[in-house]
């Protein structure tokens, strides 16, 4: 599918990246955490520039502050 129009059905619906990850269990620990704060996920894989796969998480726009401080999130990690 075009990145271009994923992205913008993304953003259309009011979803935002959180973080990107390499392997599933790094994922499987941010869902499980999220979930437990009862906040919304979506996860999708893309295919990075250097040709390698990552999977990327979503959350809804209105919750993307919440979610950082929930993981602990910091900008450049």
């Amino acid at each position: 599918m075009n990145e271009h129009l994923v992205k913008f059905w993304l953003f259309a619906t009011h979803w935002t990246e959180l973080d990107t990850f390499d392997t599933e269990e790094e994922l499987n620990d941010e869902i499980e955490l999220l979930h437990r704060q009862n906040l919304p996920t979506k996860v999708r894989q893309r295919t990075k520039k250097d040709g390698g796969e990552e999977l990327v998480l979503y959350v809804k726009q209105a919750d993307r502050d919440y979610a950082r401080y929930c993981t602990g999130w910091r900008p450049g990690m």
